[in-house]
């Protein structure tokens, strides 16, 4: 009886000991459905921005935005593995592209809802991409990986600067509401792509164009007018030396556009800049200056150029000695006028 007792109570120990090695198993893979992550959402912003017709493709227009992206994970590791240590963001469901995005730029340019303007949105510490590869988007979708968390670190921030870059003729409107791309977290060889968990968003401004912008060779004009004899102005109001020169523009068609010219000395005749004075100056010899038609020019007074067309426009202008007063006599003469110009 004894030895059937010792045999019946053998089964029952081994049952226990065999289900506590189970328990003892399981409780390593439980913990890799621990990790789970979160992603901030964030907006990229740039103002109302106003852009010269002359400015040329590829010039960055306005101020950049900034904004980073945090990913933040629980539960790390995964697994003891070098892998499991490891959570990479995604970034993914791009917005479409400009026609100026290519491969070999730095960043990605997105369309936008202004023709001739791209949204070029760069991020840093890894470069903005939108290739499409087993490691890029989720699913080997167009997209790149922004940061990722190494183990015992438990978060990761990737920075995103956006600037608007011109790429063609702009036609001036609102640029809207974007949604640029979606965040996406995994552990390579251990889960799939988890997301959409957030989003990168531009709120844009508005642009508009310059009605006309002065050229290069315009900004500041140098008139030389050819040395003349003083017996050339044998009376007062006498002139002499007529020498024309063009205020260079690059306009949008349709603008109109009024020009002023102004200056510190005016004389007593119309146009007319009064003599300078100093060693070596020319005595009672000043400049009248003259419209297109060569009418004098009135001073402080706006004078409309009309409806202007659409790329260069010239607006032709003449300078000339004029003796203001007597005695007359030789020397250096120099004259300054500013011009200002306004649109409608």
């Amino acid at each position: 009886m004894r030895a059937d007792r010792a045999i019946a109570m053998l089964p029952r120990r081994c049952g226990a000991l065999l289900l506590l090695a189970l328990l003892l198993c399981l409780l390593p893979l439980g913990a890799s459905a621990a990790v789970n992550c979160s992603i901030t959402n964030n907006t990229l912003s740039i103002g109302n921005i106003s852009v010269s017709p002359s400015t040329p493709v590829g010039t960055v227009l306005g101020t950049s935005g900034n904004a980073a992206i945090t990913i933040s994970c629980t539960g790390m590791p995964y697994d003891n593995t070098a892998q499991g240590r490891v959570v990479t963001m995604q970034a993914g469901n791009l917005a479409p592209r400009d026609a100026s995005d290519a491969s070999t730029s730095a960043g990605i340019a997105f369309a936008t809802n202004v023709p001739g303007v791209a949204l070029v949105v760069t991020a840093s510490p890894v470069q903005a991409d939108a290739q499409s590869c087993l490691r890029c988007g989720p699913g080997s979708t167009a997209g790149f990986e922004p940061t990722a968390i190494t183990y015992p670190s438990t978060s990761a921030v990737s920075t995103f600067t956006a600037n608007l870059v011109k790429t063609g003729p702009i036609t001036p409107g609102p640029l809207g509401s974007i949604q640029l791309m979606q965040f996406y977290w995994y552990v390579y060889g251990k889960t799939a792509s988890v997301g959409p968990l957030s989003s990168l968003t531009f709120s844009g401004g508005s642009v508009s164009v310059i009605a006309c912008s002065v050229n290069t060779d315009s900004q500041t004009l140098n008139v030389a007018l050819p040395t003349v004899s003083t017996s050339a102005l044998s009376a007062i109001g006498a002139t002499a030396g007529t020498t024309r020169f063009n205020i260079n523009l690059s306009c949008q068609s349709g603008a109109n556009v009024s020009i002023t010219l102004s200056t510190s000395t005016p004389g007593t005749g119309a146009g007319v800049i009064a003599p300078a004075t100093g060693t070596g100056k020319a005595q009672n010899v000043g400049v009248r200056l003259l419209d297109g038609s060569q009418t004098p020019v009135t001073f402080n007074t706006a004078k409309s150029l009309g409806a202007t067309p659409n790329g260069a426009l010239s607006i032709p202008y003449y300078a000339q000695y004029y003796r203001t007063a007597s005695p007359v006599g030789g020397g250096q003469v120099t004259a300054t006028a500013t011009y200002t110009l306004t649109y409608q």
